[in-house]
């Protein structure tokens, strides 16, 4: 070989690994919102949505449709809890599904807790990503090895910082939860990006979805966005959305340190694996894309990859799911703002296990009712799948009034949530005519045979949710009404093993709320 040509085959070798050094693989962040632990596909009208075997298929073809693009696949908020599926194997189904499709990370919300600290640490062993959440520590000040704050990676130079709701606390029981603490956003991103800074990043994100971005102006939330919007070294948000009437996609702002570009998507579209999003960092602002792909059957074929994975979770559940509890003579009814057979049902049950005057529970933790025929322990799951533990507490004729003034707010208003109480121990009748706050008629009221005396202090029992606080609920603490007794016994347990008892079912008669 002569001399020129020797120069000239080492000038294209410099520049061919030149090129191969200074341009990066281009970053894409595939992101599955509120996964809820659906393994299978769900009908809708004629189509199937979402499940595994689709997602994985819908992943697996964006991949290939940019192979030169380095794919994060993240699952954001509430992956792991929210189906029999889940419950019967503490999420483990999930995570193992997660693993075999190729998920990058996990970036934890409340539900995800909803195990229990042990159960989810034992998760993030067994998972091939992690769980992040920048804004989880102790209440000591350490943080839980187990949970990190941040996904990077060398290869890209991209870093990926996540943040919590702050609902981890606050819409958990106290054992699920007990000893971690929220921790100040502001200051744990800030040290993050110190720290991915010092590792080599050259692109950084920041997963918030439990802060609206484009909300009230003065809110708490858009006050904690702006604070995060002036952080210099991220260059793209995730935040979440102020209403489903938003248009899902991404906005560029101008800033002192340069532009940011912020996603937003409305949790009512991208939810239970149905829709997933992308979205790709760029050279330029200008440069970056939002994509919706719907997660159906007509667009994907089910992942055959997955298939001995998904038999083996169903064989290995479908003893403990199909055996059976109960039969029942009867289908029973539903309703989120009105009297129900299967809250009458429920709240009796619980009432008779507490041994309370009175039982009250929020609509929107029963989610299945009862169809005549054989009652299987996945039945039982689908009223419940929420769990939850029951409390007693002391009130008074008076302040449990308010409660059910409080209660007929949610009828007609659904944007407020499911907070409609079923009873059990107690009928009044009410008037919506009259001014909110104040529709009870109080001389309808009874407790059991006798007329309620507002002065008379009566035993309550009702779900700790409720009693936390949750769906709005805060006469309680506003009230100084104490917990006396905490049930250790999952509401899923103390249901089943009555349903059990009972061995046939009929739904108890109607007419303990009455509307004028």
């Amino acid at each position: 070989m002569n001399t020129a040509r020797r120069h000239t085959l080492a000038l294209c070798l410099c520049l061919l690994a030149l090129s191969s050094c200074s341009a990066p693989l281009r970053s894409k962040i595939i992101h599955v919102n509120s996964l809820r632990g659906q393994i299978w596909p769900s009908k809708s009208g004629d189509s199937l949505l979402g499940g595994f075997s689709l997602l994985s298929s819908a992943i697996k073809d964006e991949k290939n449709n940019d192979p030169g693009a380095r794919h994060y696949v993240v699952a954001v908020y509430n992956a792991l809890h929210g189906t029999a599926e889940a419950h019967f194997t503490e999420g483990r189904a999930v995570v193992d599904l997660m693993n075999a499709t190729g998920f990058d990370a996990l970036v934890l919300g409340p539900r995800d807790f909803y195990f229990g600290l042990e159960a989810l640490e034992r998760l993030a062993v067994a998972a091939a990503f992690p769980f992040l959440a920048a804004n989880i520590g102790y209440e000591t000040g350490a943080k839980p090895a187990f949970i990190k704050p941040f996904l990077y990676d060398p290869k890209t130079k991209l870093g990926l910082i996540a943040l919590a709701p702050r609902q981890v606390i606050t819409q958990n029981l106290a054992q699920n939860v007990r000893g971690l603490t929220m921790k100040d956003e502001i200051l744990v991103v800030q040290e993050a990006l110190r720290e991915l800074k010092a590792l080599g990043a050259k692109s950084i994100g920041l997963f918030a979805g439990g802060i609206v971005w484009g909300g009230p102006q003065g809110s708490d939330d858009s006050a904690l966005a702006a604070a995060l919007l002036e952080l210099d070294g991220i260059d793209q948000y995730w935040f979440g959305s102020p209403s489903p009437n938003t248009p899902d996609g991404l906005t560029i702002l101008e800033g002192p340190n340069g532009p940011r570009i912020v996603a937003v998507q409305s949790g009512a579209r991208f939810t239970n694996g149905h829709m997933i999003a992308q979205t790709s960092f760029a050279a330029s602002p200008e440069g970056a894309e939002f994509r919706s792909i719907p997660v159906s059957a007509e667009r994907y074929q089910a992942d055959e990859a997955l298939s001995s994975l998904l038999y083996t979770i169903e064989q290995t559940i479908a003893g403990a799911m199909n055996s059976p509890v109960a039969s029942s003579l009867m289908g029973f009814s539903l309703d989120f703002e009105q009297e129900c057979s299967m809250g009458n049902l429920v709240c009796d049950i619980f009432r008779d296990y507490t041994g309370s005057d009175i039982f009250f529970l929020n609509s929107g933790k029963i989610r299945a009712a009862l169809s005549q025929g054989s009652i299987s322990r996945k039945d039982v799951y689908d009223i419940l799948p929420f769990g939850g533990n029951l409390v007693s507490a002391t009130m008074s004729g008076e302040q449990i009034m308010a409660l059910l003034n409080k209660s007929l707010s949610y009828v007609g208003n659904p944007k407020a949530g499911r907070g409609f109480l079923q009873v059990s121990g107690i009928s009044f009748a009410w008037d919506p005519s009259l001014p909110a706050g104040d529709q009870v008629l109080k001389a309808s009221i009874r407790i059991g045979d006798e007329a309620l005396n507002p002065a008379r202090r009566y035993r309550v029992a009702t779900e700790a949710y409720i009693f936390g606080g949750g769906d709005g609920y805060s006469l309680f603490a506003e009230q100084g009404i104490g917990m006396e007794r905490f049930y250790e016994s999952s509401i899923l347990t103390i249901l089943e093993d009555a349903l059990r008892t009972a061995k046939e079912l009929t739904a108890p008669d109607l007419g303990r709320i009455t509307r004028r």
